[in-house]
């Protein structure tokens, strides 16, 4: 059997071919980017969060190449937590798709996962232009009233709603193409990855309210 392993041309079919493309991804061979991708879709998923721009004045005794050095410490910080996360979200996922009649193994599930989140990268095509526009706005330190008012001067209500529905379109997209890959990983229906990754991402909530009314009893 000969091995690949994925190309730049997968970033692109995945998002509309999820399944066709995660299956070849799969067949090509151990190394599937899984890490590289998610820290790739968490580095462009920042774009555009709340602006650094005050990070100077927080920590005024850095200089700017320490503040840089501290920003990227932290980006690499939440990104080694970011791939962490669906390493464990992965194992999981795996021990619900087998009782749903799934046949796959976690290596599977955790690549499939992490190219689910491969729109998140495409989300810059919004969150740049967002992040400049932001950036240029006259933002005040002081009351937050004046912040809003300041924002909507500048149009930024209508921006808001746009920002959120792409926001939300990129998310059910994101949904869409992990259940497709993930189902594709696990060998069965898409519905069934969706319901994999819904009842994995309860399980941890189902958890955490069980323990606090034991705790509470």
């Amino acid at each position: 059997m000969q091995f690949r392993s994925p190309s730049l041309r997968d970033l692109v079919t995945v998002v509309y071919k999820p399944r066709e493309t995660m299956r070849r991804i799969l067949d090509g061979g151990a190394h599937r980017w899984t890490a590289e991708i998610v820290v790739l879709a968490f580095i462009c998923a920042s774009f555009a969060d709340p602006d650094i721009r005050h990070l100077r004045e927080a920590l005024p005794d850095l200089s700017l190449a320490s503040t840089l050095a501290f920003v990227v410490v932290v980006l690499l910080l939440i990104a080694t937590c970011w791939v962490l996360f669906v390493f464990a979200f992965a194992w999981l996922a795996t021990f619900v798709g087998t009782r749903l009649d799934g046949r796959g193994t976690a290596a599977d599930v955790r690549a499939a996962l992490a190219w689910g989140l491969v729109p998140l990268i495409w989300s810059v095509v919004y969150r740049i232009p967002v992040g400049l526009y932001r950036s240029r706005l006259k933002i005040h330190t002081g009351s937050p009233v004046q912040i809003s008012i300041d924002f909507l001067q500048h149009g930024g209500c209508g921006l808001a709603l746009a920002v959120l529905a792409l926001q939300f379109a990129f998310d059910i997209w994101v949904l869409f193409v992990a259940s497709s890959t993930v189902a594709e990983a696990l060998r069965f229906e898409s519905w069934k990855g969706l319901s994999t990754i819904a009842i994995t991402a309860a399980v941890p909530v189902v958890i955490v309210i069980a323990a606090a009314l034991a705790f509470r009893t």
